[in-house]
């Protein structure tokens, strides 16, 4: 009797498992609010500096193109469907929104939980690639790849863009 208890104890212990989970695939799908940017610039000799722009500054960056030069962190909203980024838009007097800006995006190497990947696509004649750092419930964070706007002696910059998720 006591070894017929231990070996149901025993197979108990070693049936049980961990439940296996597939990889979660990306939630992008919605419009954002621009909540904080963290801007790094980095010279091949000295370390980061950075700056945090936080709701109700005015980010402005001379080296971007529209529409991304200029952001008002707290009030700049993103929209992004299955395939399409959008900026700029243009209130109705209905509350819908036209929005002026429109480039289709790809997701590269999203290919486990542990890496989301990355969002590209082309905007005003440039290519652009953001690491998708955090695709929260609510929230998105997305990086851009290190750029080099003297040449690649010269200082690198990096925005880490912080969103929070505001409608469908």
């Amino acid at each position: 009797m006591e070894k017929l208890l231990i070996l149901i104890l025993v197979s108990t212990l070693l049936s049980s498992c961990l439940k296996y989970g597939e990889p979660t695939s990306l939630s992008l799908s919605g419009e954002y609010r621009v909540d904080k940017i963290t801007y790094e610039l980095t010279d091949n000799t000295q370390s980061a500096n950075s700056m945090v722009f936080y709701p109700g500054d005015l980010y402005v960056n001379p080296n971007e193109k529209f529409p991304l030069d200029t952001i008002q962190v707290g009030f700049t909203p993103i929209h992004i469907d299955y395939s399409i980024i959008r900026f700029k838009p243009l209130l109705n007097l209905d509350g819908s929104k036209n929005w002026t800006k429109e480039y289709t995006y790809y997701v590269h190497g999203h290919n486990n939980i542990y890496d989301n990947g990355y969002l590209t696509f082309d905007c005003e004649g440039t290519h652009r690639v953001w690491k998708i750092i955090d695709d929260g419930l609510e929230s998105l964070v997305l990086r851009t790849q290190n750029s080099w706007y003297v040449g690649s002696s010269g200082p690198s910059e990096s925005v880490t863009i912080h969103l929070t998720r505001v409608g469908p």
